[in-house]
């Protein structure tokens, strides 16, 4: 492990934040994200306070010298992650296998059950498309609820005990258990704003940290956008499924309305595409439901031009959110959101060959749409 992965892992272990390891040791959160990224070390004299934080000997920050059972486990999952190719099946059971194999060795460590829970929602839930393994999903949906029980009876971090609670919701829903799902829905809590960054923004304004505060505030409002664009999905989903399409249509477009007012001098992350579905293919569906083929045909253009233009813009390196990120209310947001170009051109296809729009196969503009992206 390099030493940016190594304090990755130990930080991690102990439940803290980049913003609370650097506030330990007096630099800024950048300089942490840094390090753990390897895009820059430590300066010398900032060893051995981090060996202190931590509480191990500098040796271990140096990866000389023996490492714990928590530190075996880090490494596991860092295998685990670096398993996963987008648009590769195949790659997120290895993920899987690897981190359940770990279980094997390191049965209670919290943090590889939690990435475990995470990968076995992901194969077992049907509408997660070519990631969910049918073959296994009934196993591997017990797996991950005996995982997510496990969270809720010995994790001390309230995020990680409302996350497996959110994903035995999806769980039990999916498999027909409304009761046990509507138990674990009512231990949430009702008013949106009780998040880690709204009340950190409160501490950050007492201490007249105002910069801090404003950071907190974007990336609570950049979560804020993408929890958006999950309601925006679901209740246009249910406007659809309800035979209202007029209404889901209205629900889209106020979305895309909002973005438009909040990012009119910039280009905005891909916040229509997020883990509830693409809303312009939404609108598409919707559109064609009431034989509205030209304005379905023109949703899906506005969709696969967003994605033409990212690509334009974007580097050999990848884009990160920061650079994409202009508008006041999130340009301090320090979520991390990075899309490269190949990342790119697989959405685009796979936006192509998506079962809602291939009606439009026939129409001269589909034709064009799909030659530029075959010219990417």
């Amino acid at each position: 492990m390099t030493m940016g992965q190594i304090i990755k892992a130990l930080r991690r272990e102990r439940d803290m934040t980049q913003e609370e390891l650097a506030q330990r040791l007096g630099v800024t959160y950048q300089a942490i994200s840094k390090w753990e990224n390897d895009a820059g070390m430590p300066d010398i004299s900032q060893v051995v306070p981090l060996a202190s934080v931590f509480n191990v000997s500098t040796d271990v920050l140096f990866g000389i010298a023996g490492t714990s059972p928590a530190e075996e486990a880090w490494k596991i999952i860092l295998r685990a992650d670096e398993a996963v190719k987008y648009g590769e099946p195949e790659s997120y059971r290895q993920a899987y296998d690897i981190l359940t194999e770990g279980l094997k060795k390191y049965p209670t460590n919290l943090a590889l059950m939690h990435h475990a829970m995470r990968m076995g929602l992901a194969l077992s839930m049907p509408e997660n498309g070519y990631v969910c393994d049918t073959a296994q999903a009934k196993r591997i949906r017990s797996e991950t609820i005996c995982h997510a029980s496990f969270i809720i009876a010995n994790s001390k971090s309230i995020s990680d005990v409302l996350n497996a609670r959110q994903n035995l919701v999806f769980l039990y829903s999916a498999n027909g258990e409304y009761d046990l799902a509507t138990k674990e829905a009512q231990e949430f809590p009702v008013r949106a704003d009780l998040t880690l960054y709204s009340n950190m923004a409160i501490v950050s304004e007492y201490m007249g940290n105002y910069e801090r505060a404003a950071t907190y505030l974007c990336s609570n409002l950049d979560y804020t956008l993408q929890a958006l664009e999950d309601h925006t999905a679901r209740l246009g989903n249910a406007y659809y499924n309800s035979g209202k399409y007029h209404d889901a249509i209205a629900v889209y477009e106020s979305f895309f309305a909002i973005l438009n007012v909040i990012f009119k001098d910039g280009c905005p992350p891909p916040y229509h595409d997020f883990d509830s579905g693409d809303l312009y293919l939404l609108l598409v569906r919707a559109h064609l439901a009431l034989g509205h083929r030209e304005d379905a045909m023109t949703a899906l253009e506005r969709d696969i031009t967003y994605y033409l233009s990212l690509y334009a813009i974007c580097p050999d390196d990848g884009l990160t959110h920061q650079q994409l990120t202009r508008a006041p209310l999130l340009q301090q947001s320090e979520l991390p959101l990075t899309i490269d170009k190949q990342t790119i051109k697989q959405r685009l296809r796979e936006k192509m060959s998506a079962e809602e729009i291939q009606p439009l196969r026939d129409e001269m503009r589909f034709s064009k749409l799909s030659a530029m992206i075959q010219a990417l």
